[in-house]
C-alpha cells in the first residue's frame, strides 16, 4: 500500500517532459519582473522620502528667516533672539537646538533657490557648522556630486578633506546652474506682517506701505527681484493705463508686473493683467529678455475661480494671496506636525 501510494503521488507532480523548458523561462520571467517591481517600490520611496525633506528644509528655512525679521525688528534688545528661542521651544514642542539650527541655516542660505533638492536637512545642520562660505560649499558640491551620506559628509569634514583639495588645487566650489522655472519663483502666499495698515486701508495705502518697506518687500518675494518701479503708465487707444509694480527677475530674464488688490481675486484682473503683458511685450522688451509675466496678489483666491480664469495663461500670470499677519502658533506647530508625520 505505502508502494501505491508513492506511485500515485509522483503521477500526481509529474509533468510532461516538453513543459519543464516553459516553466523554467516562466520562473526566469517572473524574476525579472520581481526584480523590477522591487527596483521601482525603492526608487518611489526614496523619491517619496525625499519629497518629505525638502518640506522639512524650506520649514525650518521659513522659520529661521521669521526669527530672523523678528530679531531685526528688537534690535535694541541684544538678548531678544534668546529670549523668542526659548519661548517658541515651549510653545511649539520644539528642541531650542532645532531652532537654533534654523536661524545659522538661514544666515548660511539666505536665497531659498540656493538649497539643493538633493541634499536632507540633516546635511545643512552639518554644512550650516562650517563658518567659512568657500569650504561649506566645497562640501556641498562634494555632497551632491559624489551622493554623500549624512555620515560621509561629517567624516569627510572631520578629515578635513577641504584643506586637502586645496592644497593640491583641486579644490571645486561651483556646480552647473541650473535656472528655475517661473512656478518655482512666485509664492500661493505672501506674507506682509510688517506693514502698519490701518483696517480700513485702500490699495493705493497698501502699495504706498510696500515701497516704504522695499526691502522686506524684497525679501519676501524672495532672490533675484529688482525694483523696476510703481504705477508705471502704459498708452493704449489714447487712455491712461497703469500697472502698480514693475520688477525685473535676474534669472528669469523676463519683467514681471504686478498688481495688488484688496479682497477676493476676480476673473477680470486676468484679462487686464494680459492687456498689460501684450503691451509690454511689443513696446518694453529687449529682443534677449524673455517675456513678461504678471502676479497678481489679492486678499484671498478660489482655486477654481483662479484655474478657470487663467485657462492656458498659467504659465503667463501667476496669482497669489497675501496675508498682514503671520501665522499663528498653532497653525505653525500644525505645520511641523502634520510634516514630521508624514
Amino acid at each position: 500500500m505505502p508502494k501505491e501510494n508513492n506511485t500515485r503521488c509522483e503521477h500526481s507532480v509529474r509533468l510532461p517532459q516538453d513543459t519543464q523548458p516553459l516553466i523554467q523561462a516562466e520562473l526566469e520571467s517572473y524574476s525579472a519582473l520581481l526584480a523590477d517591481i522591487r527596483a521601482l517600490i525603492k526608487q518611489a520611496q526614496g523619491r517619496a522620502y525625499q519629497a518629505v525633506d525638502n518640506i522639512r528644509v524650506q520649514t525650518y528655512w521659513q522659520i529661521g528667516e521669521r526669527i530672523v525679521r523678528a530679531e531685526l525688528e528688537h534690535q535694541d534688545r541684544a538678548e531678544y533672539g534668546q529670549e523668542v528661542i526659548k519661548r517658541l521651544a515651549v510653545d511649539l514642542s520644539i528642541s531650542e537646538r532645532n531652532l537654533y539650527n534654523a536661524v545659522a541655516f538661514y544666515r548660511a542660505y539666505p536665497i531659498l533657490q540656493t538649497v539643493s533638492a538633493e541634499l536632507s536637512w540633516s546635511h545643512y545642520v552639518e554644512l550650516t557648522q562650517l563658518s567659512a562660505r568657500e569650504e561649506r560649499r566645497f562640501y556641498e558640491v562634494q555632497a551632491i556630486r559624489s551622493g554623500w551620506s549624512v555620515r560621509e559628509l561629517r567624516q569627510n569634514i572631520k578629515s578635513d578633506l577641504y584643506q586637502q583639495a586645496k592644497a593640491s588645487g583641486e579644490l571645486v566650489t561651483t556646480t552647473p546652474l541650473e535656472l528655475p522655472e517661473p512656478s518655482e519663483v512666485f509664492k500661493d502666499v505672501y506674507h506682509w506682517d510688517f506693514l502698519p495698515l490701518s483696517p480700513s486701508y485702500t490699495e493705493r495705502q497698501l502699495e504706498d506701505a510696500l515701497i516704504a518697506s522695499v526691502e522686506q518687500l524684497l525679501m519676501e518675494l524672495g532672490p533675484d527681484f529688482y525694483l523696476g518701479g510703481r504705477q508705471q503708465k502704459m498708452i493704449i487707444d489714447g487712455q491712461i493705463h497703469t500697472v502698480d509694480l514693475e520688477f525685473y527677475h535676474r534669472s528669469l530674464q523676463c519683467i514681471v508686473l504686478v498688481d495688488l488688490k484688496r479682497g477676493p481675486f476676480k476673473s477680470d484682473y486676468v484679462g487686464q493683467m494680459n492687456k498689460y503683458l501684450n503691451y509690454y511685450k511689443e513696446n518694453n522688451r529687449y529682443e534677449w529678455e524673455k517675456p513678461p509675466i504678471g502676479l497678481i496678489i489679492c486678499e484671498h483666491k478660489g482655486v477654481e475661480e483662479v484655474r478657470y480664469a487663467l485657462g492656458d495663461l498659467e504659465e503667463k500670470i501667476f496669482v497669489a494671496e497675501y496675508k498682514l499677519k503671520l501665522p499663528s502658533e498653532e497653525e505653525i506647530k500644525h505645520l511641523l506636525e502634520k510634516s514630521s508625520n508624514d
